[in-house]
């Protein structure tokens, strides 16, 4: 029987979907000592989107991560190891699609402002701004970057965006460049919305130059903290032109409890809740379950990180 450990940092539902299935050893790990004591014990499946050096050892097998980012992970050491790696790429696509809207609407109508006036029993009314006939570039066209820019043509924006690989691009939006056209588009754009997952090609990708170019504009990151200079867009918000700013992720993550960003009255701030919803379990449930006839050696793998590729595609 395969002995699988959930690690306690999982979306709702994935623990008990996965202890739910027949023919498998479950172990609902309490804290993540108790997820390293049992793959140190023999466990060879590892569910989680977090990692701890101790996680690797000579039992771990397979990783069904259900995050889509693979930053954290050892990939090298997976690779020299023979471990599988599976992602939920694309299973939360719309969910964070709509967070990405809801984190920009926060910033362009002022509800984020509000919600502070709210709670300091202020009535103060403010000129906001809307998004038809705004122009949105997007950093990273993924199966993401691709909900969001359904949405946004469907708002009346225009839409232009960034793929590391261009010529492969087969979705909607009319103008998809290269990395190399990062600061054309921030300087056509009215709002930047990252999209990207963290490799060392994208870390710090958006910093004082860019938000230079960007100019009186906004900003939305739903991708990864890594993405983004954290100073540079403390120094953006607070002395440069920037409008305002949405993140769910940050860098580090969680941010510390001291980080100035806190304090800054035009940025919206979440947890990393984007990709969290009710129907996440159900949707990862799936790809999980044709991983283990995967695993099994009787069907293709879904979603599984090629080694020798070690970036999900942007």
């Amino acid at each position: 029987m395969i002995r699988v450990v959930v690690d306690p940092g999982c979306p709702t539902g994935v623990p008990e979907t996965v202890k739910g299935l027949r023919g498998l050893d479950v172990v609902l790990a309490p804290d993540r000592d108790a997820v390293a004591a049992e793959l140190a014990a023999g466990a060879e499946v590892l569910v989680t989107s977090y990692w701890r050096d101790d996680f690797l050892t000579p039992s771990l097998r397979w990783v069904a991560g259900n995050g889509a980012g693979t930053d954290q992970y050892p990939l090298e050491d997976f690779s020299r190891n023979g471990i599988e790696l599976t992602t939920a790429h694309g299973v939360h696509a719309s969910c964070v699609a709509e967070h990405a809207f809801a984190l920009l609407l926060g910033v362009t109508r002022g509800i984020g402002q509000s919600v502070r006036n709210s709670e300091a029993h202020r009535w103060s009314p403010m000129t906001v701004d809307e998004l038809c006939g705004k122009k949105m570039a997007i950093i990273g066209l993924g199966r993401i970057g691709e909900e969001v820019a359904r949405r946004a043509i469907a708002w009346g924006m225009e839409v232009a965006g960034l793929k590391r690989t261009p010529e492969t691009y087969k979705g909607c939006v009319p103008v998809v460049r290269g990395p190399g056209a990062l600061h054309e588009l921030c300087s056509w754009a009215d709002i930047l919305m990252i999209t990207a997952p963290a490799t060392n090609e994208t870390r710090g990708l958006i910093g004082a130059e860019e938000f230079a170019l960007l100019g009186a504009g906004w900003l939305v990151n739903v991708g990864r903290g890594p993405l983004v200079d954290s100073d540079a867009l403390l120094v953006a918000l607070r002395d440069g032109e920037l409008r305002g700013a949405g993140i769910d992720v940050t860098d580090p993550e969680p941010l510390p409890q001291d980080s100035p960003l806190w304090d800054c009255p035009d940025l919206i701030i979440t947890p990393h809740i984007g990709g969290d919803s009710p129907n996440f379990a159900p949707r990862w449930a799936q790809i999980f379950e044709h991983n283990l006839v995967a695993y099994a050696g009787l069907a293709d793998w879904r979603n599984r990180l090629e080694h020798a590729a070690s970036e999900v595609s942007a």
